[in-house]
């Protein structure tokens, strides 16, 4: 049985470690040079959006070799790049605008977070790689995730202790010496690693990104909480808790309101809850089988991650040979949107949505995705092609090489590697 699929190729593609001397970092899709080195893209994030809404926002991308590296939107040349910004693995990336104590110019500010127990501010008026701010954890404390609300001013982060500490970021200093202690943390929530913290957003005001006072947290003990850290207690910050019965690997808001949680687990697993009430909307279950089936045979390994865009819940998912699948979430189904070919190469890590203004007055939403391949690619919704396809087909699939190194343990967010017992009641 044959229907027609949407199939994108991308649009741009940045090599970040090409293997070879290119005076360029952006190739052509159909290049068949080998650039893969070994190192991974694990993170990107877009900035803040620009005040022109034509022009395309910076973004940055976190490698395994622990370096950070920045493009221009627009043309994709970089334009900063921190060498070793981390003693080790870099587990969180993101964008943030802060305006520091007696400073009323908007910092554009890179945070990043490290199983080395720090936080980092870098800003990116600065060509130097000496952070703007460090802030610290506890000693043998790993710093799993952050996210950064309240305009700037407030940085959650999750740790290794299952807390979730706080800082304010007000106090911008290029005194990189000096380390940052947490204002306070919420200690008593979760009995594990907190993998995963996000504040959640509201609509767009002046062309930056706001939040609510409101916060979710996710866990390695299935626990995903949402605070309200307009409270000065966590017992009275605590609104509501869900119990999602697997290790969580990602959370995130969405909905019109942002009323809606999506909550992806190690086990490659998805549902959809109901904040505010705590209740269980849709338990998808492991959902890979199902989504294979409906991209026409496309293997499916691995859940990249979710995204609120285009006024609906959107999934990408992928296998270990680079192809990837945009799909639509709805309450209780999920549906094909369109198939990502052609550009990666190897398991893809991240994702994130771009959004820009078209010309004619209408926003379009464009991805980029980042892999084990050294490569991100920039996929347009214009660029697509209709192309029957019948189940279980694969001539529709671009050839390639096989990557010899290509590890089989998935996509999505780097798994955590316990180096602890399991946590006990007793």
């Amino acid at each position: 049985m044959s229907s027609l699929h949407r199939i994108s190729s991308p649009s741009r593609t940045i090599v970040t470690s090409p293997i070879s001397s290119s005076s360029s970092s952006e190739i052509s899709s159909s290049s068949t040079i080998n650039y893969d080195d070994g190192t991974y893209v694990l993170h990107v994030a877009c900035g803040p959006s620009s005040n022109n809404p034509h022009l395309k926002a910076p973004l940055s991308c976190a490698l395994s070799n622990r370096c950070i590296q920045t493009y221009d939107g627009e043309t994709l040349r970089k334009i900063h790049s921190i060498d070793k910004a981390h003693d080790q693995r870099i587990t969180d990336l993101t964008h943030a605008q802060v305006a520091s104590s007696g400073d009323s110019v908007q910092c554009p500010l890179i945070v990043t977070s490290s199983e080395d127990g720090f936080v980092k501010i870098f800003d990116l008026r600065d060509k130097s790689t000496i952070p703007a701010m460090r802030l610290g954890l506890l000693a043998k404390e790993e710093a799993l995730s952050v996210s950064v609300g309240y305009r700037g001013a407030l940085a959650a982060v999750g740790s290794s202790n299952g807390h979730v500490h706080f800082f304010d970021l007000r106090q911008l200093s290029n005194n990189h010496n000096n380390v940052h202690r947490p204002l306070g943390s919420y200690v008593d929530s979760h009995t594990d690693d907190v993998t995963k913290v996000r504040f959640q957003p509201m609509s767009r005001d002046g062309g930056h990104e706001d939040t609510t006072s409101l916060i979710v947290t996710a866990s390695e003990d299935g626990l995903a909480c949402i605070f309200d850290t307009s409270q000065p207690l966590e017992e009275e910050a605590l609104q509501s808790v869900m119990n999602i019965g697997s290790p969580l690997r990602d959370v995130g808001f969405f909905g019109p309101s942002m009323e809606g949680l999506f909550c992806l687990t190690g086990s490659e697993t998805m549902s959809v809850w109901h904040h505010d009430s705590a209740l269980k909307i849709c338990d998808f279950g492991d959902v890979r089988n199902h989504l294979s089936n409906i991209a026409g045979g496309v293997p499916i390994h691995y859940l990249v991650g979710c995204t609120w865009m285009d006024h609906e819940l959107n999934l990408l998912a992928g296998n270990t040979e680079g192809e990837c699948v945009l799909y639509k979430v709805d309450a209780g189904s999920i549906s094909l949107k369109r198939m990502l070919m052609g550009g990666h190469k190897a398991s893809i890590r991240s994702f994130v949505p771009v959004a820009f203004s078209n010309g004619d007055g209408c926003t379009t939403c464009c991805i980029l995705t980042a892999g084990e391949d050294s490569r991100i690619c920039e996929w347009n919704p214009n660029n697509v092609d209709e192309v029957p396809l019948v189940v279980g087909d694969s001539s529709h699939r671009p050839a390639r090489e096989r990557m010899v190194d290509t590890p089989m343990e998935g996509g999505g967010a780097v798994r955590r590697r316990k180096h602890k017992k399991a946590h006990s009641p007793y």
